[in-house]
């Protein structure tokens, strides 16, 4: 299927998914003062912490396995990969007793336990369902995809709207919302992905996906750690009111990183083919095309929302991603520069290197947590830059790793030799 159908497609899916965790962020920067917007920024980064655990070690390796078969052979692998999840995906306890350790001391009990909680709830189904998005456009149904975050959308709205007026505790809604509406939009998913429940040619089994998916849990469980190091570094050695400020120029911020996450839908199964085939103009066009767009949106954004004027509608709408001069600012062009390293990492998938993936990761990582760590100085400008600088690092030394790829002959993900034709 060409560009032209499947793109919009993508962006459209990643958008209307983004919107539906814009719409619980803005929520929470809505009731939340910045010293417990600063809570919830931790809860968010452990949230994030945990989807990389069942999405790494499992969701991946079988999306990679997917990208090896016939496309109508495709969507059967779901039947094994989200079962085969479920025990990872436990993991998330871990995740939110970290982030009640490190803000034990700057909310009420009642308030901790309920973002504990919700967030634990959201962190097992949010990687379920990107991953049925995900195997939706590697089977070329990216409509479908699109129409599963819609669903999550109007779902997220309507939770948010119903939890508000029920009079619950406000820390319970963010994540509350987010899990109803992920819920929903999985079941929808699955009426949507059919044949996923016929037998897929291989059956998978957890030891085929640990092979690959231990380096990969590495990749995404590192720099997701070092992301809540980050938080919990600048809510310390700054102030929580500095990293609640910094969440909401996240926030404000997070448009741009959408159309990267969108584009990368379409484009990121064909970088991993380009990649297995050891295809380099393919590759390379990929990334073009993905750059070309990002930097002219970049552009576009910051002249949009990258300061508190008059025709900027996040200063109305998320007034605390403005109070500090510069701060959305400098989240926008850190998520520019994110954005454009992901060809180069979905090639790195493809190209089954995943060892330098980790090694990659690990560094970035370190760059990332060492930029927090001077917080205590740059206080909320500790997390975009600590962003900044893990991207950086990335799109230098991704590239440098995917050199020697193409000078070598192809290999598969089962030992299958065969080259897998374009989409």
């Amino acid at each position: 299927m060409s560009l032209r159908k499947t793109l919009p497609a993508g962006v459209i899916d990643a958008g209307l998914n983004s919107l539906a965790t814009f719409t619980v962020g803005l929520v929470a920067a809505t009731l939340y003062e910045p010293a417990l917007l600063g809570v919830y920024a931790v809860f968010f980064s452990a949230h994030l912490m945990g989807v990389a655990v069942p999405m790494h070690l499992i969701y991946l390796p079988a999306e990679v396995h997917a990208i090896e078969q016939e496309r109508n052979l495709r969507l059967p692998v779901l039947r094994h990969s989200i079962w085969l999840a479920s025990g990872p995906s436990l993991v998330t306890g871990v995740a939110m007793l970290l982030a009640l350790v490190v803000v034990h001391n700057q909310a009420s009990g009642a308030e901790l336990l309920s973002l504990a909680w919700t967030a634990a709830l959201a962190t097992v189904l949010v990687p379920a369902q990107a991953h049925l998005r995900r195997m939706l456009h590697i089977a070329g149904r990216s409509w479908r995809a699109a129409l599963v975050s819609g669903t999550q959308l109007i779902a997220a709205v309507t939770a948010t709207f119903a939890l508000l007026a029920s009079g619950i505790s406000d820390t319970l809604i963010p994540f509350a919302a987010l899990s109803l509406a992920t819920g929903l939009s999985i079941i929808i998913g699955l009426l949507l992905a059919a044949p996923w429940r016929e037998p897929s040619p291989k059956h998978l089994r957890m030891t085929d996906l640990v092979v690959s998916g231990r380096w990969l849990l590495v990749t995404g469980l590192v720099p997701a750690a070092a992301g809540f190091v980050a938080a919990a570094l600048v809510s310390h050695l700054a102030s929580p009111d500095d990293l609640g400020y910094a969440y909401a120029a996240r926030l404000a911020a997070q448009p741009l990183f959408v159309l990267g996450v969108g584009l990368n839908a379409v484009l990121g199964p064909r970088s991993m083919e380009a990649a297995h085939r050891r295809d380099a103009p393919s590759a390379l066009r990929m990334q073009r095309v993905f750059a070309t767009v990002i930097l002219a949106a970049s552009a576009a954004y910051l002249a949009i929302a990258g300061g508190a004027w008059v025709w900027n509608p996040f200063n109305y709408v998320i007034p605390e991603a403005y109070e500090i001069a510069f701060l959305a600012t400098l989240m926008i062009i850190a998520n520019a520069v994110i954005s454009i390293a992901l060809p180069a990492q979905r090639e790195m998938l493809g190209g089954r290197l995943e060892k330098k993936l980790v090694f990659v990761e690990t560094l970035a990582s370190a760059a990332l947590v060492a930029t927090a760590a001077t917080a205590g100085v740059t206080a909320a400008f500790a997390w975009p830059a600590s962003v900044l600088a893990q991207g950086v690092w990335r799109n230098i030394h991704y590239r440098k790793a995917l050199k020697p790829l193409y000078e070598e002959p192809p290999k598969t993900f089962f030992g299958h030799s065969y080259i897998l034709p374009p989409i």
